[in-house]
């Protein structure tokens, strides 16, 4: 046996002895003889290792249903549910320890109850919960009120939330909103402070994200060499930015009467079914001399292929 595997046995084994030996002495639910807080934070650093360990999760059960209502049990309550198949009574956990006397783990069950809201499609059971997370700090809930405002057509309280989480994804959505309202030296002033976080996989590109933004202000200033630089290396910014980032640089192309990129773009955009093929196709009616030229040249170019072959 390897012995990385024996190393993680022997820890294993003696995690779920302190585990058990926790349970063991705790009192049955209800027996007004209490856990120490010493204990209680013993056993829920256990559960933060060893979360994933079934047998652990219910030997420590044992002791946070003891300790209830303490505010750390409530919330260890809530992570060893949502680990069986039905998990919502995780929430009813989080939510009581949400509304007890400790500010910063009444903030980690409201934002632990309210990302379960979020999930089960409770957005207004979810609000007040991501208020109450945002203003205690956790910047990741005050992204996330930020959006639900939005989508909510809030934007004032989602300027509010976005500014509160000081991140960077909060930094670009308020600078998103200063272009919705046509305030291009709004938009650059929020990207003053802007440091992009690492890049995870499955997460947007915030550098890339920053780019269209930057590229969004030059082309409504009319410097549309800084734009076309800012919109191609803009290629991962998440959302409908590829969309609008194509709609640019067709607009770009006209501009420089280049009929290549000109049908290159508005080819690309013009069958769909949102603003951007709209404005793609009256792009392509009003100067359909210039994209019937670049389909020519494309034709042409991809014949003397042929015949070069």
């Amino acid at each position: 046996m390897p012995m990385d595997d024996l190393d993680q046995q022997l820890a294993r084994r003696d995690a779920l002895s302190v585990a058990r030996l926790l349970g063991r002495e705790a009192p049955h639910a209800g027996d007004p003889v209490g856990f120490t807080a010493t204990r209680v934070r013993i056993a829920a650093l256990l559960l933060a290792v060893w979360a994933t360990d079934p047998e652990i999760r219910e030997a420590l059960r044992l002791v946070f249903e003891a300790a209830a209502p303490d505010q750390r049990a409530l919330l260890a309550l809530g992570d060893i549910d949502t680990w069986d198949r039905d998990g919502r009574p995780a929430r009813r956990w989080w939510a009581q320890a949400a509304a007890g006397p400790d500010p910063d783990l009444a903030a980690l069950g409201a934002w632990r109850a309210a990302r379960a809201d979020v999930r089960g499609g409770r957005r207004g059971d979810a609000l007040p919960l991501l208020e109450q997370a945002s203003l205690a700090g956790i910047a990741e809930a005050s992204v996330l009120l930020g959006r639900l405002l939005e989508r909510d057509g809030d934007h004032e309280g989602a300027a509010a939330a976005f500014r509160r989480s000081r991140t960077g994804e909060g930094l670009l959505r308020l600078a998103e909103e200063r272009l919705r309202a046509d305030d291009l030296d709004g938009a650059e002033r929020e990207l003053a402070g802007f440091r992009a976080a690492p890049h995870r996989p499955g997460a947007a590109d915030q550098r890339a994200w920053e780019q269209a933004i930057r590229g969004e202000i030059a082309f409504g200033r009319g410097d549309l060499d800084r734009a076309r630089g800012h919109f191609e290396a803009a290629g991962r910014a998440p959302g409908t930015w590829d969309r609008r980032i194509g709609l640019r640089l067709a607009q770009i192309a006209v501009a420089d009467a280049d009929p290549v990129f000109a049908h290159h773009w508005i080819s690309r955009l013009a069958e769909g079914d949102d603003a951007e093929a709209e404005q793609a196709r009256l792009l392509r009616d009003l100067h359909r001399d210039l994209v019937d030229e670049g389909a020519r040249r494309l034709e042409q170019g991809c014949d003397e292929e042929e015949d070069d072959w």
